[in-house]
């Protein structure tokens, strides 16, 4: 009876050791560095690959890209302000007027041709800002709109990244929740194994208990990684304006032999995001914007204009008479307004200056933090990949034989599985990782590195 248990032990273990190991450590490949930099051809060819693995991710891009409502809002942002350099360019509205002037009889009108006082007055006034305010004004406008489209593609990329790290994030918690599957099963035979050695007494309670209790803390991560899928889940359905009830199907494995590089040196990267990522680009409009509002600023020191023509209709024996009219708005308290509004447009574009770098920093530092957390990742899923796991499995391969002749316990056996266990967990992990770092990555530069 022993024996029998002990060689159904053996072949549950080795079948274990087969099957429970990822299916890419068949395949042995060599680690694949980060490439420094490409031809711009091959980046172009690089970045032009859509990968078959990502066509779900791919429409669920395609579907927020739509309908997402903080895009739309700042789509529709965007299409409101390009209607108004247009309207600030402009000359104000002119002014007509008409009046009367009567000596005896307080009707309008009524007296006209009875006295040399009596007359209907017709007034067209325009006023005429200083040459080059309304120009600047509408150039100021411009830039505004010109904001607003880099907020809009900023905002595009903002929720990509959100999708595409939520979509690892749940591609994370399926290959978590299928190999805790997989090892529960795996535990739940070892109890069995050790019950029935209790039974004939071959074995200990406490083997039995212990593999009892990893099953238990197994099902508890189980019943997180349920509740994390849920909210995951949610999110994703938010982003796509969607109800956050909606099932998403599970997220397949991702085929590590065609792990998305990053085609750029960091030193690329950082020039890149200088002339590519909207934020950066919003800085520099936000200066040239501040630059336009003091030149305006000291534009406002001189005087406006108003012109006026007026008809005087007299009737009668009495001749009509034309008034003309030049006027000047006066910046008298100069000292009070448009020189403080002179030295708050110098703090403004020294403002606008400092956030710019302020966002030049934020955006390398950000390129220099995603760069080296998928680097690190990277090279862990290879370490994971050809090392570590397969170290792991030899381990349990020997324990397997140890245990054979006596020279390993049952716990010892256990200890080896949940040990593949988790670093499984891990190396899942890091690939969820790195391409949450390709997609901040892809935000900072404006680009698309994973389809």
């Amino acid at each position: 009876m022993t024996k029998r248990l002990k060689n159904l032990f053996i072949i549950v273990l080795v079948t274990a050791a087969v099957s429970f190991s990822p299916d890419l450590l068949a395949q042995e490949t060599g680690s694949t560095p980060i490439p420094s930099q490409e031809s711009e051809e091959e980046t172009r060819r690089l970045l032009s690959q859509s990968q078959p693995q990502f066509d779900f991710l791919n429409s669920l891009l395609e579907e927020a890209l739509r309908v997402n409502p903080s895009i739309q809002a700042a789509r529709q942002s965007w299409q409101a302000s390009t209607k108004r350099p247009s309207q600030v360019s402009s000359l104000p509205n002119p002014e007509l007027s008409f009046g009367s002037m009567s000596t005896t009889n307080p009707l309008p009108y009524s007296t006209i041709g009875r006295g040399p006082l009596s007359w209907a007055s017709f007034m067209f006034m325009q006023k005429i800002p200083w040459p080059g305010k309304l120009g600047l004004r509408g150039e100021i406008a411009e830039t505004e709109a010109e904001q607003s489209a880099r907020h809009y593609k900023a905002m595009a990329l903002q929720v990509a990244r959100q999708v595409k790290e939520n979509y690892f994030g749940l591609y994370h918690i399926d290959r978590a929740t299928d190999t805790l599957n997989r090892y529960r099963d795996l535990l739940d035979k070892f109890s069995r194994i050790a019950e029935a050695q209790y039974t004939v007494g071959e074995g200990i309670q406490a083997d039995v208990l212990r593999a009892q209790v990893e099953i238990s803390i197994i099902v508890e991560r189980l019943e997180i990684l349920e509740g994390k899928r849920e909210v995951a889940q949610a999110r994703i359905n938010s982003l796509l304006n969607r109800s956050p009830d909606i099932l998403l199907p599970e997220i397949k494995p991702i085929d590590i032999q065609d792990l998305v590089e990053i085609p750029f040196s960091l030193e690329r990267m950082y020039l890149m995001a200088r002339e590519a990522n909207p934020g950066i680009q919003v800085e520099e409009l936000e200066i040239q914007k501040a630059s336009l509002q003091l030149d305006l600023a000291k534009k406002e020191l001189f005087p406006n204009f108003s012109v006026s023509t007026m008809y005087l209709l007299r009737g009668g024996p009495f001749d009509n008479m034309y008034e003309y009219r030049l006027g000047l708005e006066v910046p008298l308290y100069f000292w009070r307004k448009e020189r403080l509004g002179v030295e708050e447009k110098v703090e403004d574009l020294e403002r606008a200056r400092h956030g710019y770098r302020r966002r030049l920093q934020d955006i390398t530092f950000r390129i220099k933090d995603s760069y080296v957390g998928a680097r690190t990742s990277r090279r862990l899923i290879e370490l994971y990949r050809q090392g570590i796991i397969p170290q792991a499995t030899a381990a349990l391969d020997s324990a397997l034989s140890a245990y054979e002749v006596g020279t390993v316990d049952f716990l010892t056996l256990v200890e080896s599985a949940l040990t593949i266990l988790n670093y499984e967990l891990r190396y899942h992990e890091e690939i969820r990782d790195y391409y949450q770092n390709l997609a901040s990555l892809e935000e900072v530069l404006g680009l698309v590195l994973v389809r």
